[in-house]
């Protein structure tokens, strides 16, 4: 995917409910946090990471660009959604000359989806070398983007006099803020979202498996018969139903991460997953971590992408723990100051 060597970047999340946006200047190394915002959105205008709506999202997007300040017009755009495919294939190796037509050749078997209708892109992660006269295999993650999907974002951009510098799965951009440590392990990478919950998992910084979940912040809202603001009020889970429906909410969350580091660890030859980081909206009910790590058997932990970045601008949230919301677009946007 093509990369910006600009001074200043954007990145921009829409999910269910709500838009956000992040702005960083300087390098890649040693990014500054600009400005950040977020606007809401009516829940119908996004649905599971779909863009319904494209005038009403537009709309918003050229009113966040004015409360929030953010200058630059171009953005790294995060999609995710169903309308995303992400598989991990391995296939033998070949020279660079014909490595395209050996991935696309893979993907017609791999995707069940006609080729025509997506955008197609790749990531080599590292060779596989055979045991005795078995050939060394490449491994290689495999996206692809549903076109239909995609134009209704650039329809939105369009409306708000913005352009895609580029398009990135959501969940791979929180690999731009991980700290050097956390680069040499196996981590599951959490990121929950009013519309969708995006699980990834990093083997020494490289993206193993990227995988949506069903378990979203607006079904608890709409089983607490709340909005999506409100469910994040503790006054609610003073109840003891309301407590028992957060409890179960979460437990279904902590089973979608179990499934997923199974499946990883049942496909891949790679070292165990140690840990698991959480990020998203969803990071910001107290008890999570706690409740998750419980589930999970496993360190569990908030992963606050900000901390680190320009902290006389982070007074523009309410508190440092906010700074979690944002993760995707901080990424996205750290992203676009690589050359």
């Amino acid at each position: 995917m093509a990369k910006s060597s600009a001074r200043r970047s954007v990145g921009l999340e829409v999910d269910t409910g709500s838009v956000r946006a992040v702005e960083m200047a300087g390098k890649a190394g040693a990014p500054k946090l600009v400005t950040l915002g977020s606007i809401t959105l009516p829940e119908e205008a996004v649905n599971e990471g779909l863009v319904m709506q494209p005038k009403v999202v537009g709309a918003a997007l050229k009113e966040l660009w004015s409360r929030a300040g953010l200058k630059e017009r171009s953005v790294l755009l995060g999609v995710s959604n169903q309308g995303v495919l992400v598989r991990y294939i391995t296939i033998p190796k070949v020279s660079s000359d014909k490595l395209k037509n050996a991935v696309i050749f893979q993907a017609q078997e791999q995707l069940p989806i006609a080729l025509n209708s997506v955008v197609l892109d790749y990531l080599v992660l590292g060779e596989i070398e055979g045991s005795g006269e078995a050939p060394v295999e490449l491994e290689i993650l495999l996206v692809a983007a549903r076109l239909d999907m995609i134009n209704n974002y650039m329809e939105a951009l369009s409306e708000a006099n913005l352009e895609a510098l580029d398009i990135d799965v959501s969940s791979m951009a929180m690999l731009q803020l991980l700290p050097q440590k956390l680069m040499n392990m196996t981590v599951a990478l959490v990121n929950i979202a009013n519309g969708l919950n995006s699980i990834l998992i990093s083997n020494k910084g490289k993206p193993y498996l990227a995988r949506l979940g069903m378990v979203k912040i607006d079904d608890l809202a709409e089983g607490l018969g709340c909005s999506l603001d409100e469910v994040f009020s503790s006054r609610l889970y003073k109840k003891e139903e309301s407590s028992r429906l957060l409890e179960s909410w979460v437990n279904r969350l902590a089973s979608e991460v179990r499934s997923s580091i199974t499946y990883y660890q049942d496909q891949t030859h790679l070292s165990r997953v140690e840990g698991v980081l959480l990020s998203g909206r969803g990071a910001l009910f107290g008890s999570m971590p706690a409740m998750i790590e419980n589930y999970l058997n496993m360190p569990v932990r908030i992963f606050n992408p900000l901390k680190e970045y320009n902290p006389a601008q982070r007074n523009m949230l309410h508190t440092d723990q906010e700074a979690v919301e944002y993760t995707i677009s901080a990424g996205l946007a750290c992203r676009g100051l690589e050359g």
